[in-house]
């Protein structure tokens, strides 16, 4: 085990970090070494940053990557963080503690605190038990699984047992159609508010369908009408089965829904939407390459096309859980969304 600076106790100047690595049996002793990185000789304890417990479990191989995303997120949403991995062979818990001295708001000097745990045999089955000594109770509890959530898994179920809200990636790894049917599954059984990234990914163009079609259209589309995804890649994705499960639920049950693969753009997410009433009305939102903005075509029953162009951002994977770890209530709009999009997807 080492500690890096001038010792456990070392103080931390601002921008500068101690970490400790090493090999403990328990997990009480690890929370007291994670608690002594902050400790200053002679004074009181430098005050961690209090927004949020992170708690990651990503697949092996992604580790580096999940923490570098944490990282990033710290200026914005300092938090304890804590990533655990999982090793069938050996016994007990090998670890990785960091704090880091950082301004806040330029005057305070506080802590940010990362955890990566990786529980070795017997203690891959405990988890959860592992973890909540390491987060502080005075905080909500975010619990992120960048993956496919599986309803019957059990160590899903522990840790979302612990957490306020479960941020998933149901879209990685997996194709849509069954990984929505996962997500489906894991949503009804956990007590947690739960959503996915892919959720995020489609608000700027949920908020441009909003924006765009007013109160009179509403009613009209309800009335019947076509709404046509395009998606990114050859199959179907889970923006583009969740667009469409929120199109259903705004627009009603009369509302026909085709998705369209564009195989020739390769670089994710939706391309167009176009939507059109049985009066007439007709709305196209098509995004433009390389730019965060989309053009907007509309027009009326004997009315010319309208064109104009407006912002639509392309956000960044650590931008989509940035935004995610902002809410703690449940989602209403995704959870109906969800099995509306099942329907859709013939599930």
């Amino acid at each position: 085990m080492n500690v890096e600076g001038s010792g456990p106790g070392a103080e931390l100047a601002q921008g500068r970090e101690v970490a400790w690595d090493g090999h403990v049996e328990n997990v009480t002793e690890l929370a007291r070494r994670l608690g002594a990185l902050r400790d200053r000789p002679g004074g009181p304890p430098l005050p961690v940053a209090g927004v949020l417990n992170l708690v990651a479990v990503p697949l092996v191989g992604e580790v580096v990557e999940v923490e570098g995303l944490i990282e990033s997120l710290a200026d914005h949403q300092p938090s304890r963080a804590v990533v655990v991995a999982l090793d069938p062979d050996g016994e007990g818990i090998d670890a990785h503690l960091e704090a880091r001295a950082q301004l806040l708001s330029g005057s305070a000097n506080v802590v940010v605190e990362l955890a990566r745990i990786t529980l070795h045999g017997d203690r891959t089955r405990a988890a959860a038990s592992a973890v909540l000594p390491l987060l502080r109770s005075d905080l909500p509890t975010f619990l992120w699984w960048p993956r496919t959530p599986d309803p019957d898994d059990p160590l899903l179920d522990a840790l979302a047992e612990t957490a306020d809200r479960v941020v998933t990636e149901a879209g990685r790894g997996h194709e849509a159609h069954r990984a929505l049917d996962c997500l489906l599954r894991t949503v009804a059984s956990e007590g947690a508010a739960i959503t996915d990234l892919a959720w995020g990914a489609i608000t700027p163009w949920r908020q441009l369908v909003t924006q765009l079609v007013g109160p009179e259209h509403v009613a009209t589309m309800r009335a019947g009408g076509v709404a046509e995804i395009w998606h990114a890649g050859p199959e179907h994705t889970m923006e583009a089965l969740l667009l469409a499960g929120w199109l259903r639920d705004c627009l009603g049950a009369r509302l026909l829904i085709e998705l369209h693969a564009r195989p020739d753009v390769a670089d994710g997410g939706l391309v167009e939407v176009h939507l059109e009433s049985l009066r007439g009305m007709r709305l196209a939102i098509e995004r433009i390459p390389g730019r965060s903005s989309a053009a907007i075509i509309v027009s009326g029953p004997g009315e010319p096309s309208r064109r104009r162009v407006l912002p639509l951002p392309e956000p960044t994977r650590a931008g989509l859980l940035a935004g995610e770890l902002e809410l703690q209530r449940r989602d209403r709009p995704f959870e109906r969304a969800l099995p509306l999009a099942a329907t859709v997807a013939g599930r």
